[in-house]
């Protein structure tokens, strides 16, 4: 068990009992050797133990003058590198539960041949100390971890909180300027300043299409911020899903064409109103046709369907595009992360805000894909 010697230290008056021990000890067992000392005259037993650095102390539980559980309690209060034995003749085996519980690791009942079991004896109770200084120190450094991972979880927390503010802030002071950059260029458009020749128009329209994509990015940061500090709100009324479907589908008629995209639509016949926030719950459904139209190729084809479940309503928004990998299905929900290996024009925010909408009402959504074969999303929203 170790290449050194073990020391022990036997706390015991009767010298026949000392000599059995250190006899018993002197013989090799087990590839263990021991170094044997006694305290054997009335001395400062206590401070012996202390200063030996001994591996393990076998005390008497009947001593001249002294009590060897007093003196095992005192040990309590010490730090030993090894267990405390406790020994006793024949007649006093009450003694042991006592023993145990004031922190012995083993007790010896000194009957014919006792010092035989010896060994085994000091080899399971050292195990036994060690195992628990093991444990000991771990609990210690597990402690000691968690407090540190507190520290760095609630600095992570402040640090989030700060960067959700400073977003929250851009983006408002974003708005207002954007709105301005819109509607004075919505009015040269017009004619309100004077004619504006083609040429004009072209880099005008441009200029919108710019303002437009950005008003959309300070939209996404505005509706994070809402949702990480909580203060998202949903106005509930009455809302019919299929209704939202078809009157959104209107608006992308248009570039669904341009792409020879086929739409195919199938709406329950069944689905009752349930209780959402119309506005919230058509910016979902609009996340989700237009990353299909987005990532569906030329001539590809899109699926909306409505399905009137128990306790629930969903809808399925299915593309024939690239689809997502098996190892970037987890991360698709994830703030600013891109997915695909294409780049198209976008935040990165729509499907974990849609996600986090859809939370919100109670509800569910998921994705299947395959790589090369499109992608299936799929939302729930309670009845």
């Amino acid at each position: 068990m170790e290449d050194k010697a073990l020391k022990v230290l036997i706390i015991e008056f009767n010298s026949q009992n000392i000599m059995k021990i250190k006899n018993i000890l002197s013989k090799p067992s087990s590839g263990v050797s021991y170094e044997v000392s006694w305290a054997q005259k009335e001395e400062n037993v206590l401070k012996r133990v202390e200063e030996g650095g001994f591996d393990v102390v076998l005390l008497s539980y009947d001593l001249p003058g002294a009590n060897g559980l007093e003196i095992l309690s005192d040990l309590k209060y010490k730090d030993l590198q090894g267990p405390a034995i406790m020994m006793a003749d024949k007649g006093d085996e009450e003694f042991a539960t006592q023993a145990m519980r004031q922190g012995a690791y083993d007790y010896v009942i000194r009957d014919k041949g006792f010092e035989n079991g010896l060994p085994l004896v000091i080899l399971n109770a050292l195990n036994t100390f060690r195992a628990a200084r093991e444990r000991e120190r771990l609990q210690k450094e597990i402690a000691a971890k968690k407090v540190e991972l507190e520290a760095a979880n609630r600095k992570l927390k402040e640090l989030d909180r700060i960067k959700s503010d400073f977003v929250a802030n851009v983006a408002h002071e974003f708005r207002t300027p954007l709105t301005i950059i819109k509607g004075n260029t919505d009015m040269v458009i017009k004619g309100r300043l004077g004619n504006v020749t083609p040429e004009q128009k072209e880099m005008l329209d441009g200029a919108v299409s710019v303002a437009n994509r950005l008003a959309r990015l300070v939209n996404d940061l505005l509706d994070i911020s809402k949702i990480e500090s909580g203060k998202m709100q949903l106005k509930k009324e009455k809302v019919d899903i299929n209704k939202i479907i078809d009157e959104n589908l209107k608006a992308f008629t248009k570039t669904m064409k341009d792409k020879k995209q086929v739409l195919q639509k199938e709406l329950a016949k069944d689905m009752p109103e349930i209780t959402a926030d119309m506005d919230k719950t058509t910016q979902v459904f609009i996340n989700l046709l237009s990353n299909a139209i987005k990532y569906s190729p030329e001539g590809g084809s899109i699926t909306i369907k409505s399905v009137n479940l128990e306790k629930e309503i969903m809808v399925e928004v299915s593309d024939t595009g690239e689809g997502v990998a098996p190892e970037n299905i987890d991360k698709i929900f994830d703030k600013f992360t891109r997915v695909t290996a294409e780049k198209k024009e976008g935040t990165g925010l729509g499907l974990p805000i849609a996600k986090d909408i859809v939370v919100l009402h109670n509800g569910r959504m998921w994705v299947k894909s395959e790589k090369g074969k499109g992608s299936n999303f799929y939302f729930t929203l309670p009845k």
